[in-house]
């Protein structure tokens, strides 16, 4: 088991006061690391991300899972392309945070953002029962 970055332990320890029922702490997560780093590629974080995921013992989700997820957050504007390279005839392209979004508060709930009828808080508590059992 790897030493847990800075940006990690506090992810932790919130993830740890709240419960497991939080939301993923996945975007906040991509945000440290791309602070901590400078910039990061979807497969090299991803696989960083899914050593962090089982420590605190979520399901890090599948590699297309993580780079739908980047593409959101390039969609919703807080990362940006930084460079491109050629590594055996592949491309592989770095990300950054887009200057200025470094703080937004899109961070904690980007997925709800891009599409808000996935957001179950703004509904009311009988249409939030009858998704929960439809989609149990």
């Amino acid at each position: 088991m790897r030493e847990l970055h800075r940006f990690e332990r506090e992810i932790v320890d919130r993830f740890m006061i709240g419960g497991k029922a939080l939301a993923s702490p996945k975007a906040e997560w991509i945000r440290g690391y791309l602070l901590t780093f400078g910039e990061g590629y979807p497969y090299g974080m991803w696989k960083t991300w899914k050593e962090f995921a089982e420590q605190i013992r979520i399901k890090p989700g599948t590699y297309t899972s993580f780079a739908r997820y980047m593409w959101i957050l390039k969609k919703l504007g807080l990362i940006i392309p930084s460079r491109t390279e050629v590594t055996k005839g592949i491309p592989r392209t770095y990300y950054i945070i887009k200057p200025g979004m470094e703080d937004s508060p899109i961070w904690v709930r980007p997925t709800q953002t891009l599409y808000p009828s996935t957001d179950w808080t703004i509904k009311p508590p009988e249409v939030r029962s009858a998704l929960r059992a439809k989609y149990r």
